[in-house]
C-alpha cells in the first residue's frame, strides 16, 4: 500500500527534521515512519495565494499520486487546497483526517462534498465530532458522516525514568497565543513552583508579540529535537496541558509514556478530549479553565505516584503494533468506500 502524503509545515521543514512543529507534523512522520510513503511537500505561504494558485496546487498533489501510483493520499488539513473542489476530483481515494476544530462552517461542507464524491473523513475524537455536530446544527448543515477516529499517536520511546524529578511542572506547545504554553508560567508566578516550558522560537509574524512578552522567563527549551524534549518531560513531577481546545493532545500522550501524570486545562463546559488518552483515572485531572489555585493544588497533589505503573499501562494503551494495525484498516476502509462509489455512480449513469 502507497501513500501519498501532502506535508506542510509552519517553518517549511522537511518532514525528517530532528525539531518537531506540533502535533499535527509529528502524526504525519509517524505515518512516514510506518508505512510506504511518498512525501509531497506544500510551501507553508501557499495559505495565502490566490484561488486559482491553490487549484494549481492541487492539481500537483494528484499528479504526484498519479506519478507514484500511489493507492490512497491521506490529507491533515482542511483548507481548499487539501479538501476543496479540485482535490475532490481525484480518482485515487481520498483519507482525510482532521485533527483540529476548524472555527468557519465551510469545512462542514468541505468534508460533506469529499464524502459524496467517495472520499472518507476521519475525527481524532468523539469530544471534536460532538463541537462539529453543534457547529452543523447551528449553520443548518448535515452533520458530517465521517468515518471513525484515528489515533494521531503512540508510544515512540521507553523513556528511563529518573530517580528524582527537577521539575514540579512542565509543559510542551507551539509558541502562540493559542497554544499558550507560558500559561504555565503564568499561573504559577510567585509560588515555589519550579516550571518547565519546552517551546520554540517563531518566525511567523503573527506569533512574535506572544513570543517577546515570554521570552524573559527562565526555565524554557527552545526548538529542541524529538528526544531531547521526551528526556526533559521525564524529569517533572507533573505536566500541564495548557490549551483547553486540544482534540487529542499528543504532548499528554508523551508525558504519559515518561510515567507523568497530567493536568488538563478545560474548556468552558469542564470538558477536555485529552482525558481518552490515560490508562487510568487515577493518571490525570482536569481544572477549570485557568484556575490558578485549582492549578498550583493539583500540580501539589502528585505526590507518592507510581510512575511506572503510569508508563507501563500507557505502553500497553498506546502500543504501536496497534495503532499501525488500527490505521491500515481505516486505509482499507477509505479504498472500499471509495470503489463503492465508484461503482454505485456507474450504475447509476
Amino acid at each position: 500500500m502507497r501513500i501519498l502524503l501532502p506535508f506542510t509545515d509552519p517553518y517549511n521543514r522537511a518532514i525528517t527534521h530532528e525539531v518537531c512543529s506540533g502535533g499535527t507534523e509529528m502524526f504525519m512522520k509517524n505515518i512516514n515512519d510506518n508505512f510506504d510513503t511518498v512525501v509531497h511537500q506544500v510551501p507553508y505561504e501557499s495559505i495565502n495565494y490566490s484561488i486559482v494558485e491553490k487549484k494549481k496546487i492541487s492539481r500537483q498533489i494528484i499528479n504526484h499520486a498519479e506519478d507514484v501510483n500511489a493507492d490512497v493520499i491521506i490529507s491533515n488539513f482542511a483548507q481548499t487546497i487539501y479538501s476543496g473542489k479540485e482535490i475532490i476530483t481525484s480518482h485515487i481515494p481520498i483519507m482525510m483526517i482532521d485533527h483540529i476544530i476548524y472555527p468557519m462552517s465551510s469545512c462542514i461542507t468541505r468534508w460533506n462534498k469529499a464524502i459524496e464524491n467517495g472520499h472518507s473523513v476521519f475525527f481524532v475524537s468523539e469530544w471534536q465530532q460532538k463541537k462539529y455536530k453543534l457547529m452543523a446544527e447551528r449553520t443548518n448543515q448535515s452533520v458530517v458522516k465521517h468515518s471513525g477516529y484515528i489515533r494521531p499517536g503512540y508510544v515512540k520511546i521507553k523513556q528511563k525514568i529518573p530517580s528524582e524529578q527537577i521539575y514540579d511542572c512542565s509543559t510542551i506547545g507551539r509558541c502562540d497565543s493559542k497554544k499558550a504554553p507560558f500559561k504555565l508560567k503564568q499561573l504559577t508566578k510567585e509560588t515555589e513552583l519550579k516550571t518547565l516550558v519546552i517551546t520554540s522560537t517563531t518566525q511567523l509574524e503573527k506569533d512574535k508579540p506572544y513570543y517577546e512578552r515570554n521570552k524573559h522567563w527562565d526555565n524554557v527549551l527552545l526548538n529542541k529535537p524529538y528526544n531531547e524534549v521526551i528526556e526533559n518531560v521525564s524529569k517533572s513531577k507533573s505536566f500541564f496541558s495548557t490549551w483547553n481546545s486540544e482534540t487529542y493532545g499528543l504532548t499528554s500522550l508523551e508525558a504519559l509514556s515518561c510515567g507523568v501524570p497530567v493536568i488538563l486545562n478545560a474548556d468552558k463546559n469542564n470538558d477536555h478530549a485529552s482525558t481518552i488518552i490515560p490508562a487510568s483515572k487515577e493518571h490525570y485531572k482536569v481544572i477549570p479553565h485557568d484556575n490558578k489555585e485549582e492549578l498550583v493544588k493539583t500540580i501539589k497533589s502528585f505526590k507518592n505516584v507510581d510512575r511506572k505503573e503510569i508508563q507501563e499501562m500507557t505502553l500497553e494503551k498506546h502500543d504501536r503494533d496497534a495503532w499501525k494495525k488500527h490505521f491500515e484498516n481505516s486505509i482499507d476502509m477509505t479504498t472500499e468506500n471509495f470503489k463503492k462509489n465508484v461503482t454505485l455512480n456507474a450504475f447509476m449513469t
